[in-house]
């Protein structure tokens, strides 16, 4: 099995790609900050977050994945916080501010970084990404937010645990397990308290590597996201957020996933994933308090890999740092 995903890396090396090269995320819902950096600094605080996914249970060398992202907001003024101090100031303390001016609410700035790491078979990947992005309100309810995000992917491929016929292969002597792709990304997120629409597109720049005939080269590959959501109050005290996510890869390979999720007294949610032709998934998790919070997701697959592996696991650890307004459930990522 090892000289198969061996093989399999090699191929990718040497032609272009089949299929995503950016790791699978179930719960991109809770962090669609690491598909958009026009979502940095989208919150009042600093969101901490760290996923683990364990894809495919059984199947020798099947990807595993950890990441660990950070994002704050600079200078921002949260027109719903002033609206709460507005009320209990009594109505004269409103009046007198311009509501109609869409700068009632100044614009502010968000930055933030994504380290990752993924294992398939042999190879290893690691990646570090810094964003930016600045918010602009539009309306006194609707706010557009752009975003760009650059760093470093590093690939390598474990040499040693190869089974080669030929153990001095020229083909894989030297640095072949060691390259290194500048990356790019850039987004545009629109959104308020009841609806959110983004569009973006990561590893822009395809970094290829001009080697010898008789040496692999790479590329990264682009991949573009478009997803919408909308948040329904079916009371005071249940919200209903359906979404849809559409993934595109630059070969042309598409993906649709269709999510729901409800949520109980702004604390607890369950959801429900369709990857379409790929698997099925079923989330849960809790706002422990105002700083933590947990969730977690089993893929059960629905392509032909379920003749040898059914599952994927996937849990998410969220931190709310300098949450000075002790927010418990995320005011514009839900």
């Amino acid at each position: 099995m090892k000289l198969i995903f061996s093989l399999l890396f090699l191929v990718t090396l040497t032609v272009t790609v089949c299929a995503q090269q950016m790791p699978q995320r179930t719960q991109y819902t809770q962090n669609n900050f690491l598909l958009n950096p026009a979502v940095a600094g989208i919150e009042n605080y600093t969101d901490v977050r760290a996923g683990y996914r364990n894809q495919w249970i059984g199947l020798e060398g099947a990807p595993t994945s950890f990441y660990t992202s950070i994002h704050s907001s600079l200078n921002k003024n949260d027109r719903n916080v002033k609206r709460l101090s507005m009320r209990g100031r009594g109505s004269s303390a409103g009046s007198g501010a311009n509501k109609n001016n869409r700068f009632y609410v100044k614009p502010h700035h968000g930055i933030g970084a994504i380290a990752q790491m993924d294992k398939s078979g042999l190879l290893r990947t690691f990646s570090l990404n810094l964003n930016y992005a600045y918010h602009l309100p539009l309306t006194r309810e609707i706010n557009m937010s752009g975003g760009v995000v650059a760093g470093l992917t590093q690939y390598r491929l474990n040499k040693n645990a190869l089974n080669l016929l030929t153990p001095d292969d020229p083909f894989v002597a030297g640095d072949i397990g060691n390259m290194n792709k500048v990356d790019l990304g850039v987004g545009i997120w629109l959104y308020s308290q009841s609806f959110y629409v983004g569009v973006s597109g990561m590893q822009l720049l395809r970094s290829s590597s001009d080697n010898a005939a008789s040496r692999p080269g790479a590329a990264l590959q682009k991949h573009y996201y478009a997803t919408g959501g909308v948040r329904v109050r079916a009371s005071d005290l249940v919200t209903l957020t359906p979404s849809v996510m559409v993934k595109m890869a630059d070969n042309g390979l598409t993906m649709v996933d269709v999510n729901t999720k409800l949520m109980y007294a702004e604390r607890f949610w369950l959801g429900a994933s369709y990857r379409h032709k790929d698997a099925v998934a079923a989330t849960v998790g809790v706002y422990l308090n105002h700083m933590l919070d947990v969730s977690y997701s089993q893929d059960i697959t629905t392509s032909d890999l379920n003749r040898v592996s059914a599952n994927t696991h996937e849990i998410v650890l969220g931190l709310k740092l300098n949450n000075a307004q002790r927010v418990l459930c995320p005011s514009w990522i839900w």
